[in-house]
């Protein structure tokens, strides 16, 4: 698809129409709706049997001429042959990003507008990696970008190109050496026409090796506490019931799973029993989420108790905020315990 090396091949993603139909060919008709008229017009143009082109000269309105700069033959141009066409890089990046499924606004990080940050991969709550886009095919600007986004950026991040013109040795030393990972448009994505795209394959898919290598999601009955959140999930989308005093099924929105209490982290290692944490838990669901000085398992040591079990809540699930507050003289569930 042209659209892809277009991006890494025309300067300023700014050119008469001619430069862009010949990178485009057909499918400049696509993104025609992308590009604006800039108020400034085009100093030289390509013209046949020259790499510099021929210089613009405006006498008036409807005198302009190409002139060749050795022979001083001149040709004559119409004002729409150089009105300068620039992308509208923040329509288009926008769709891409939407159909990546990224979090946030893209936006220019530098790099002469030729480095952007499209958004951030959640693939589960509270776990967010920046997704940049560097759209240089020269390997070794595309090496200073890959350097720039890793001073950037705190976490393991991923790289996004429109191809992979750039590779090289040094460049894959640069995503490796910081755990990150390296996807293109190419690869990833169709283009419908404007800025409508539809995924090849799904972020998830291209991203399991890397979200299995940062992310420890808890399997069912295991030791490593860590639900697969949906990303925007809040504590009223959880539902926690207990199916026996020692198990309890989940679900988050369209995610769900079986687990018991050492595989949401309240487990005492010794014993191999539940902790007093899963035991507060457990009088919640059989208050249905309510627990005050009446209720049978009403202790002063239940306010560190809490405190603790909300903690390891919200590690478990990655959801942000208190998931128990204060109600009256006792506390209330943000999310739904239940008990069978």
């Amino acid at each position: 698809m042209r659209l892809w090396q277009s991006l890494e091949r025309v300067q300023g993603w700014a050119g008469v129409r001619s430069v862009w139909r010949e990178h485009m060919g057909d499918e400049l008709q696509f993104l025609q709706p992308l590009l604006r008229p800039m108020e400034e017009l085009a100093m030289s143009v390509p013209w046949p049997g020259t790499i510099e082109g021929r210089k613009v000269v405006v006498h008036d309105e409807d005198d302009i001429v190409a002139v060749d700069p050795e022979t001083c033959e001149s040709a004559p141009l119409r004002r729409e042959d150089i009105v300068l066409w620039q992308l509208d890089a923040d329509t288009l990046f926008r769709g891409v990003a939407a159909a990546l499924g990224l979090t946030g606004t893209p936006s220019s990080v530098g790099m002469g507008n030729r480095l952007w940050w499209l958004g951030d991969y959640v693939p589960v709550e509270g776990e967010r990696f920046p997704v940049y886009l560097a759209t240089t095919r020269d390997a070794q600007s595309l090496l200073r970008s890959a350097g720039h986004i890793s001073a950037l950026s705190q976490r393991p991040f991923v790289l996004v190109t429109p191809t992979r013109a750039g590779a090289s040795e040094e460049l894959n030393r640069v995503v490796e050496g910081r755990s990150s990972a390296w996807i293109t448009l190419a690869e990833s994505l169709t283009w419908q026409g404007e800025g409508v795209f539809e995924p090849k394959v799904s972020l998830e898919q291209s991203m399991a090796t890397f979200a299995g290598r940062h992310i420890k999601v808890a399997a069912a009955r295991s030791d490593t506490p860590r639900f697969a959140t949906p990303a925007g999930a809040r504590w009223s989308d959880v539902r926690i019931r207990f199916t026996d005093a020692h198990t309890v099924s989940v679900s988050v929105k369209t995610q769900t799973g079986i687990f018991d209490f050492a595989s949401m982290g309240m487990g005492v290692a010794r014993t191999r029993k539940p902790d007093v944490q899963w035991a507060l838990l457990y009088a919640f669901a059989k208050g249905r989420g309510a627990l005050d000085w009446r209720s049978p398992e009403a202790s002063p040591k239940n306010q560190k108790r809490r405190e603790r079990l909300a903690e390891k809540l919200q590690a478990f699930f990655g959801i942000a905020g208190d998931p128990i507050r204060i109600e009256g003289n006792g506390w209330a569930t943000l999310f739904r315990p239940e008990a069978d």
